[in-house]
This record gives structure tokens, sequence and C-alpha cells, in this order.
């Protein structure tokens, strides 16, 4: 009977989980290579093909904090003007503060560890959430496996060091408590991750999506006291701290977004206004030429003032922006749960100024949601989704999932690339799940106060 469910929905969908591991080995696989192949020729034609930043630099957004915030009472003026530019919000001060001084002597262990257990919860709580995961039990461990251990925003995460990984972690368990209509824990983690980084707060449209207001509104207040706790901590005169902590945002500003970014960062953003940038590299050059690229970038980056090009596409930026989110809000706002989630992880990780590839964290939710939709659901053929559409977002997850390093200076913008198509396939395709879709009754008693853990 196994061999049977096999050969129908069942094999379809194992196929579609092969495709996806079968893009993320091998386009890893071939990534190093390109890079071993190589790393004994001189730097210039290597450093920006090795899918990491240079190993000198690893952990660096970490350790680089390590004497910033040894103490934070009354440090705003310190972490604002130091050499070691601080371009976030006062509450990640504190998250630094956590993870390089709660264990002295132990720097990266408490940072590495948290990150592991995370990808672990990750892989459990998708395995478990799949209802039947013996009828597929290669293909479906298999993907969860490649994704926990070496899907590559994990991975770039780790060696840069960088908060995203908390962000990512706060984020991903409220929508988990969201998804199992848990909306007011789901709605406080959010909460907490979007006063570490500012545009976790777009998962809060899931929310008003269903006019729900109380959930957002208690969310807010979170961010807000603990961003009011910071300043004061940091202050004590919060207004003086705010005004202290600017300056680091103001050197964001001119490093990152109102300048075309340096070849070993700009190769790994891939917002909106990171594309629009490369883009206009390569009109400026009237040829697409990664090699030229890197030559050009150091030109125009340094011209005095910086590039007047990335200036003026800036300016325009937050009208773009405004318009692509007008354009989510619109396009899925009566869309399936998981279409929904799909999206908005989407503009999490495209629209804001700047997206390094650590921020494709956010797609590992809506990535195990559809694991466990493709379970629970296709194989089962409770649903009969375009299998065409199936296979495109396999593919898009895996080359999202893995280092495209070759591409050098266009890796980024490769992954801008993808982002855009996985939100026309969401768009294209409405995925129907009876673990995420619950019935009106259903959603109307867990909304009263009756969480419910849904079986098919």
């Amino acid at each position: 009977m196994q061999a049977r469910n096999l050969r129908g929905p069942a094999g379809t969908t194992r196929l579609i989980l092969c495709v996806y591991i079968f893009v993320v080995l091998c386009t890893t696989a071939y990534s190093w290579w390109v890079y071993e192949k190589l790393r004994d020729q001189p730097l210039p034609l290597t450093f920006d093909k090795r899918p990491f930043f240079e190993e000198t630099d690893r952990f660096h957004d970490l350790t680089n904090y390590v004497q910033l915030t040894d103490s934070l009472y009354g440090q705003a003026a310190k972490l604002g003007h130091s050499s070691i530019v601080f371009n976030y919000p006062p509450p990640a001060a504190f998250v630094y503060k956590v993870l390089l001084h709660t264990f002295p002597g132990h720097t990266l262990a408490p940072y590495l560890w948290f990150l592991g257990l995370c990808s672990l919860g990750f892989a459990v709580v998708t395995w478990f959430a799949a209802e039947r995961p013996t009828m597929l039990p290669g293909a479906v461990g298999f993907a969860i496996a490649v994704t926990a251990i070496i899907g590559y925003p994990l991975l770039f995460t780790a060696d840069r060091g960088n908060i995203e990984g908390v962000v990512w972690a706060l984020a991903a368990a409220g929508l988990c408590c969201m998804l199992r209509y848990r909306y007011m824990t789901g709605a406080v983690l959010i909460g907490m991750a979007t006063a570490i980084k500012p545009f976790s707060a777009l998962y809060m449209l899931l929310l008003l999506a269903r006019r729900r207001y109380r959930e957002p509104s208690a969310g807010a207040v979170v961010c807000g006291v603990l961003v009011l706790a910071s300043l004061i901590w940091l202050g004590p005169n919060p207004r003086k701290a705010y005004k202290e902590l600017s300056s680091g945002m103001q050197a964001y500003m001119q490093r990152y977004v109102t300048n075309i970014g340096p070849l070993e960062e700009l190769r790994s953003n891939h917002s909106l206004l990171d594309g629009m940038k490369t883009a206009a590299l390569t009109i400026h050059m009237h040829r697409f030429d990664p090699v030229l690229a890197r030559t050009e970038l150091k030109k125009v980056r340094f011209q005095p003032g910086g590039w007047s090009v990335a200036r003026s596409l800036a300016r325009v930026y937050p009208v773009v922006m405004s318009g692509a989110l007008a354009m989510i809000i619109l396009v899925f706002r009566r869309a399936r749960r998981l279409n929904q989630l799909t999206a908005v992880a989407v503009a999490v990780t495209l629209i804001p100024f700047s997206a390094a590839d650590y921020t494709l964290l956010h797609l590992y939710v809506p990535f195990g949601a559809w694991v466990v939709y493709l379970t629970r659901d296709v194989a089962t053929g409770r649903t009969k989704p375009r299998v065409g559409m199936m296979f495109a977002m396999a593919v898009i997850y895996g080359l999202l999932f893995a280092p495209l390093s070759p591409l050098m200076l266009y890796a980024s913008f490769a992954k801008t690339l993808l982002l855009i198509a996985l939100l026309v396939v969401c768009a294209m395709e409405p995925m129907k799940s009876s673990y995420f879709d619950a019935d009106l009754s259903t959603t109307k008693s867990a909304a009263e106060g009756a969480p419910t853990m849904l079986t098919a």
C-alpha cells in the first residue's frame, strides 16, 4: 500500500522535496568547489567567491561590541560615538550584553549554542507538525535536516555573529504561536523582535488581515516599553540618549543607504534598494560583467560625497517601498494563511533599506509551513495544487537557502529576483491547508480564548 501511495500524490510530493534537496546540495557544493579551486589564486580573484566573508571577519558583527557593551548604564554616548558603529535600536545593546557577558570567558559559545538550539527546535517543530512523516520519511527528514544544518542563511548568520538570529528566533516563535491561534503570545514575541530590528513589525499585518487589533496594540506597547526602558538605562535621559545613538544610524545611512555598499557586503545584500543599485551599476557599465563590476563599484563608491545615482535612488526608495508594501497588502489581503505568511516574510526580507543574507532566516517558518502543507494536504490528496508551482517553490527555496557566490556581486541581485519570484508564485497559487486554514467555527472558538491544536 505504501508503494502505491508513493506513486500518486505522495510520490509527487516526495519528488518536489527531492528537487529542493538536490538544488540546495548541488548549489552549495558548487559554490564551495569554485572557491576551493581558486583559493590559491591572488586575493582579488578569489575573495568575493567565498560564500562567506573573509575568515578574518568571522564573528565580527558580535565580537566588535565586546568592549562597548561591558557596561551599559549611562553609556549612550559611548555607543553612539564609538569608532565601531552601533546602528541598532537601543534594546539591541542589551542583547549583545547577554550574549557577550553572561558567561565570562565564553564570548562565542552562548551565541553559537543559541543558534544551534534554535535550528534544532525549527527541525523538531516542522517534523512533528507534519501529519504523516512516515509516508515520506526520507524526503521530509532530509529536507528538514538539510535546511537546519547546512542552510546558507543560518550558516551566514553564525559566521557573521549577527543578532538577526535572535530577532528570527523571537519572530519565528511568534509566528508559530499565531499559526496555532495563540495570537496574543505571538504578538508579544513579535513586539520584542521589533524592538531589536524594526521591520519585524510587518508580521502584525497577519493579525490586521483578520481584523484583530488588540494583539498588535499589545505588541506595539511591548516594543515601546522595551525601547523606552533601554533609553532610560542608557541615558538616563531618554531624549538625550536617543540623540547620542542617532549618530550611529547616520553613519549606517551614509555607508549603506545613500551610497552603494562595499563590494564584500553588497554581494550579500538583497533588499529591493540594493537590487536597484546593482541594476543601476549594470546600466552604468552598459553590460553585465561581474569582473568589471568589481572595479566600477570601487570607482563610483569613492566619488566625493558618494555615488550620486545611489543618493537619488535612496531619495525615491520610500515611495517605492510604500508602493511595494501596498501592492503586497492588496494582492494578499484575502489570500490563504500560508500565502499571507510567505508574502509577509518576503516583505520583511526584501523591503528594508539594506538586508544582508542573514535576513533570509525569516523564510524558514514559511518554508517549514510549506513542508507541512505538502505532507498533510498535497501528499494525502486533500488538495491538488498546480504541480509546476510547487516545483517552482522548491527550486526558489533551494536557491535562496544556498550560496550563489560564483555570481560574485550579482549573487545579491539573484536573491532579490528570487524573492520577487517567490511572491509571484504565492500570488498565483492558493495553498489551502487543513492545518493552517481552520473553518469559521474553529477559528471563532480559538479567537475567544480556546486555542486548539487542529487535527486533519
